[in-house]
């Protein structure tokens, strides 16, 4: 019994090895991903309107997601109304909307620190709706993360401008809200992570829709790079993105996920400093290495 077992102990050691570091690698190529579109949708926002942009963006996400859905042979029936309603209407519309005005005036190293007050969100949203524990270490990320914001955002230097501020502060809010409901949904019975994504992103693009006579689309500034951006931005920032975000919120907690998600922030303030000339002082230096502790004390709770 033993001998014949044996040959099967280094392919089952590779499947169980595999299977744990599957949810690290794509959660390291989603940061890298998201991380990057901070800077891709400052730029291509100064091609056109933040509507027009808006609408541009989300379609191409849905489309994409129905693509998807089509090409895989999936059920296309709606499962869920009511909850991919909640969810499409906190992540796809409130989300995208606040986040793409708030870019137009803020910096995108800036605009990205404001929205990762998600985490935050995320902690005290889910020990309200999904009963998760907010033990003594999750405190101590809060603060250190809350600190290191702080000093990041720097409020107290504040001179105008607050609106788009609290607009990227409002884009966290929706996320955080959209992905603790989306968690609740996984816990209700079987579900389809793919129809529901397709579905809340059609419904949340709706109201979008409705914005349609303040765009612009005759006075689009086309060009290689904005029609690259757009797609990176719609297809795989918003797409893609998201059913790598839903499949890893099935198995991580909803906290520990957006907890390490801070990563984000710091990755988007490097790389606007490098491709946009947005460089950080020293005190929002400061900021992202208390992010970086807040995010190692979640890791190990």
């Amino acid at each position: 019994m033993s001998a014949a077992s044996t040959p099967l102990n280094p392919f089952l050691s590779r499947t169980a090895a595999s299977a744990r570091w599957l949810p690290m690698l794509l959660f390291a190529a989603l940061v890298t991903l998201w991380a990057y579109n901070y800077v891709v949708m400052k730029q291509t926002l100064q091609a056109t309107t933040p509507i027009t942009h808006l609408i541009l963006r989300t379609t191409l996400g849905s489309l994409t997601l129905f693509g998807v859905l089509l090409a895989r042979g999936r059920a296309i029936r709606l499962q869920r109304l009511a909850q991919a309603a909640q969810v499409g209407l906190s992540t796809t519309c409130l989300y995208s909307l606040s986040i793409t005005l708030a870019l137009v005036a803020g910096a995108a190293g800036r605009t990205s620190v404001l929205v990762f007050t998600m985490p935050f969100w995320v902690a005290l949203l889910s020990r309200w709706l999904l009963a998760e524990p907010f033990g003594r270490r999750s405190r101590q990320a809060l603060l250190a993360g809350f600190g290191g914001l702080m000093l990041i955002v720097a409020p107290w230097q504040w001179r105008g401008g607050v609106l788009p501020m609290l607009l990227a502060v409002l884009a966290g809010f929706f996320w955080a809200l959209g992905s603790v409901l989306s968690k609740r949904a996984t816990r209700c019975g079987q579900l389809d992570s793919l129809n529901f994504s397709a579905w809340q992103a059609l419904i949340g693009l709706l109201p979008i829709l409705a914005l349609w006579p303040w765009a612009d689309f005759a006075h689009i500034h086309w060009s290689g790079a904005f029609v690259l951006g757009l797609l990176y931005a719609g297809v795989l920032s918003s797409a893609v993105g998201w059913l790598v975000w839903l499949w890893l919120l099935k198995r991580l907690p909803a906290s520990t996920l957006s907890f390490n998600a801070l990563v984000i922030p710091l990755l988007a303030v490097a790389m606007a400093a490098l491709q946009l000339g947005e460089w950080p002082l020293a005190r929002e230096l400061a900021g992202m290495l208390l992010v970086g502790v807040g995010i190692v004390l979640i890791a190990r709770r």
